[in-house]
């Protein structure tokens, strides 16, 4: 199989398994990067960050997640100072912080769909091809392209689906990591409005003076 999908670069076909190539290429570059990011760049002790939050430290807790799109919401909260002002601010900053988790992420659902349309795109060519062969006066030739025809069809199907299936799978991954990178954020924005609730005072008690 391996050997009939390196052929099929250069045969009838090639246009369709280069344009599944090129979607491959683009799954590829977006699930490192999203998996850098996730993994490595935004990793951050959420113990931590959360600790700090329920204690009622929010500077603690915006340095502990620096490295994480949930400090820049957490600074705009704190610098709020009230829990209503706090909610209203990151609420619009939320709607940022969520742009830059989900980035390119939808990009990897639509090149799963794009590869395998391209592999039956190629499919079809391919039987074209087949069928024109049915047309040739000489039998040899008429071998040669139905042969030619039937092995674009399946190799660009192939093709297709080996791009199509695993990108599919990756976006379903990366689509899972942002909603939990999301929930915690969310989390963590409840806990800084929540310590930022004082309750009021009560009034000193009236001294006898007072009472007369």
């Amino acid at each position: 199989m391996t050997d009939a999908i390196v052929t099929a670069f250069s045969g009838p076909g090639a246009g369709f398994m280069y344009a599944i190539t090129a979607v491959l290429a683009l799954v590829l570059a977006v699930g490192l990067e999203r998996s850098w990011l996730y993994l490595v760049a935004w990793r951050v002790d959420r113990g931590a960050v959360l600790a700090a939050l329920r204690g009622g430290d929010s500077a603690a807790a915006i340095q502990a997640a620096r490295a994480h799109p949930a400090a820049r919401l957490l600074a705009a909260g704190a610098e709020a100072g009230e829990a209503e002002a706090a909610w209203d601010v990151m609420g619009a900053e939320a709607a940022l912080v969520d742009e830059e988790v989900r980035r390119r992420v939808a990009w990897v659902g639509t090149a799963a769909n794009i590869a395998t349309m391209l592999g039956l795109l190629g499919t079809v060519y391919g039987l074209i091809l087949a069928f024109h062969g049915l047309s040739d006066a000489g039998s040899v030739e008429r071998a040669t392209r139905i042969a030619e025809g039937i092995a674009t069809a399946m190799t660009t199907t192939a093709w297709g689906l080996l791009v199509g299936i695993p990108a599919l799978a990756l976006h379903s991954l990366l689509e899972g990591r942002a909603s939990r990178e999301l929930a915690w954020t969310e989390a963590a924005a409840g806990l800084l409005a929540r310590s930022l609730r004082v309750p009021s005072s009560p009034p000193p008690p009236s001294s006898p003076r007072d009472a007369r």
